[in-house]
């Protein structure tokens, strides 16, 4: 086993076995209500939206700042994406816990479809992740993935589901820091465009 193969494993059940013991040590303490597990339901939600949006904007701000912080969020990119599969694992035993113990609740087939497909794609893109596989895979077929996958994760995390969505402080707390992330790309691209041309 490769020493990134090594890292990549002690990040993500790091990652798992903190967030995964946190909210079991949450429902344990509570009567386990529906509202009690949408509490780490939530909170696993927000984590991973935030390791998503470091994972975005690692390159763009390297590209804009060259700072030694920048260089180094680059240089621990794979490494946060990896821990924002835990979470997302974390995060989808949860909701599979909630439906579990809800019957009374029914999981949208529109849903179920669009957060399986993304499913698929963050644990295919954590299997790349490793040396092995991102071989065997090959750079370009690595990178459409990669790409496919952080688009996926925006339609997702970023997207307003509705117009009422826009005055949603819950949703300011996904869409605003999505907007400045896009913001962020923007302008790196817009320089490597003008240095290219």
């Amino acid at each position: 086993m490769s020493n990134n193969d090594r890292r990549n494993w002690q990040v993500f059940l790091a990652a798992l076995l903190l967030t995964g013991g946190i909210s079991l040590l949450w429902l344990v303490s509570t009567p386990m209500s529906d509202d009690d597990i949408r509490v780490p339901t939530r909170h696993t939600a927000q984590l991973a939206f935030a390791l998503y949006i470091l994972v975005l904007v690692a390159r763009p701000l390297q590209q804009l700042l060259r700072k030694d912080w920048t260089a180094a969020l680059l240089r621990t990119r794979r490494l946060i994406g990896v821990a924002f599969a835990a979470v997302m694992t974390t995060h989808l035993g949860l909701i599979a816990y909630r439906f579990g113990t809800q019957p009374e609740l029914e999981y949208p087939l529109f849903s179920l479809l669009f957060g399986g497909t993304a499913y698929a794609l963050f644990y295919l893109m954590l299997i790349t992740s490793f040396d092995g596989p991102k071989k065997a895979l090959g750079p370009k077929k690595w990178k459409f993935l990669h790409r496919t996958g952080l688009v996926w994760a925006a339609l997702i995390f970023g997207l307003p589901r509705s117009l009422e969505d826009l005055s949603d402080p819950e949703y300011l707390k996904f869409g605003i820091p999505f907007l400045i992330a896009l913001l962020i790309r923007f302008a790196a691209w817009q320089r490597s465009r003008r240095r290219s041309s």
